[in-house]
């Protein structure tokens, strides 16, 4: 019996201490996890305004415009109708609201709308890019690359292929190419992308 009475209070101790640490190490383990997959790489300030770059591990890559046009649920020329920036769970993200210029790819058509989800955006003053690459602005004009998002940041919204990678801003006849991207999205204009 008094066996009993001193061994109940140790095992007690060590079941606590077990489980107390096994929580502080799930919960470290996901925080570094989180904090790994969005690293801030640089922060540039110039006189006008002030940059943060995020980093962080792109899910999807792709090596050439056919595996792009392939994943692709749509592909539309759009023009930026307006933008709105905001912050969920810490991270900066913009919904942009585009107008389609031209239809490529799935069930839309010239004139529709659609809202376009991206990370990075403008936040307090601050601009915030992932991996150098701006989102996309009020009147600007792309190619885009996109498939439906879902999840909890917004509904009814679209997001590009590869985070950056399936976009390609329009400057009159020629493509500016994301930052990052694998020589087999380098293009220079919508010819190069075989539409």
């Amino acid at each position: 019996m008094d066996k009993r009475k001193i061994i109940l209070p140790f095992i007690t101790t060590a079941i606590l201490f077990s489980g107390g640490y096994l929580l502080y190490s799930s919960n470290h383990t996901e925080t570094a996890q989180s904090n790994q997959s969005h690293k801030i790489s640089q922060v540039t300030t110039n006189t006008s305004k002030k940059v943060v770059n995020l980093s962080g591990d792109v899910q999807e890559n792709f090596d050439s415009i056919d595996d792009l046009k392939e994943s692709s649920e749509v592909i539309a020329e759009v023009e930026i109708m307006k933008d709105e920036g905001f912050e969920y769970r810490n991270v900066i993200f913009t919904l942009s609201e585009s107008k389609l210029q031209k239809v490529y790819k799935g069930d839309f058509k010239e004139g529709d709308t659609l809202e376009i989800l991206e990370t990075g955006g403008f936040k307090d003053g601050v601009e915030y890019t992932f991996e150098g690459n701006e989102v996309l602005k009020e009147k600007d004009t792309a190619i885009v690359f996109l498939e439906k998002y879902e999840g909890p940041v917004a509904e009814n919204a679209y997001v590009i292929k590869g985070v950056y990678q399936g976009k390609f801003i329009k400057n009159n006849d020629k493509l500016k190419t994301a930052n990052g991207v694998s020589q087999g999205l380098k293009v220079n204009n919508i010819q190069e992308l075989g539409f």
